[in-house]
């Protein structure tokens, strides 16, 4: 963005300079785990500031083109579904004429950020990189009730500018924070940001126990296919089982705040991760085709215990999206392990 910036006759304020980051791999897992998740455990971190474009467009949820509507600026935008750098809304009849939004603009959204994990790890920082009272339109998932009570909290003046997946927006001047890391790769300092920001929320003393199951039993994917074998070891252990749809925002950060073991399958609720204390037992059952390390890496980050069970079988690790809908076999004696108890 700098130098699209200083091409354009726009500015960069530079936050943080492009370093590079390391995620410590989880001490209780298997060898073939460590060496899977070791290949996945180094990442280049871009230079984090707000770039003020003097003209931009803003495709679907966040993709940021320069105002000729050709240059992708790609370290403001996240993952933009296309190919070799063009983002699929360009194909030949698939680009709208943009809308032309009046006054400065900032956009906060991101790619599939309508979703809680891609909110809360990326959004949500992004969101608070959006200086206030220096824009009149903001671009941002705002549907969600966690989005909502983060707009409130946030206080901000701005007239909400809520993106579809085909929305083209015409931007003079266009207000663009960094990427705050991206996805799947979450950073501290997008952590520090979110925990600065909820500092007062889920103080409340309430919560639902130290020892958390995150059931997807009521989701459309990746339930635990023997939910209630699995429930009827962790009950005995002094489980409590929670929806996480049933909380509110707040609600759910209480709950994490005071956990100390969390039991859940790949989904969404374990960015909450975010609110657990370091030290926080981390067990989290992935299916073999699609092991998908964002919350490994977040656990990392966290200072948190994690211990993946994966589901039995002899097919290889990977992250192949085609099984990312698959439900999960919970393997219990690799459960019974990882508790520990």
């Amino acid at each position: 963005m700098a130098e699209l910036a200083a091409r354009t006759g726009g500015t960069f304020t530079t936050v943080e300079e492009a370093a590079r980051v390391t995620y410590a791999l989880p001490e209780i897992a298997t060898d073939e785990v460590r060496a899977y998740l070791r290949t996945r455990s180094e990442g280049e971190l871009t230079a984090l500031g707000t770039a003020c474009l003097p003209k931009a467009r803003v495709l679907g949820a966040g993709v940021i083109l320069a105002g000729d509507g050709r240059s992708l600026v790609s370290d403001g935008s996240g993952d933009f579904g296309g190919t070799e750098g063009r983002p699929w809304l360009m194909d030949a009849g698939k680009l709208r004429c943009p809308v032309t939004l009046e006054g400065p603009v900032a956009v906060a959204a991101v790619n599939l950020g309508a979703g809680y994990c891609h909110w809360l790890l990326e959004e949500l920082p992004r969101l608070l990189g959006v200086p206030l009272g220096e824009a009149e339109h903001l671009i941002v998932h705002a549907g969600p009730s966690y989005a909502q009570a983060a707009l409130a909290r946030r206080r901000g003046k701005e007239r909400l500018v809520v993106p579809r997946r085909n929305s083209h927006f015409a931007c003079a001047p266009l207000l663009v924070p960094a990427m705050v890391g991206r996805a799947g790769w979450p950073t501290l300092t997008a952590l520090a940001q979110v925990e600065a920001f909820t500092e007062g929320l889920g103080r409340d003393g309430t919560g639902r126990g130290e020892r958390l199951y995150f059931s997807r039993s009521r989701a459309g994917r990746r339930r635990v296919s023997n939910e209630e074998e699995l429930w009827a070891e962790l009950a005995p252990r002094g489980f409590s089982r929670v929806w996480l749809e049933d909380l509110t925002w707040s609600e759910q950060i209480a709950a994490c705040r005071r956990a100390r073991v969390v039991v859940a399958a790949h989904g969404a609720g374990l960015a909450n991760l975010v609110f657990c204390p370091p030290g926080t037992r981390v067990v989290e059952l992935v299916n073999r085709a699609y092991f998908n390390p964002t919350f490994w890496r977040l656990a990392s980050l966290r200072g948190q215990d994690y211990r993946p069970v994966v589901t039995a079988g002899t097919e290889p690790l990977g992250e192949d999206r085609k099984a990312n809908r698959r439900d999960i076999e919970a393997d219990l004696a690799g459960v019974r392990v990882a508790l520990g108890d």
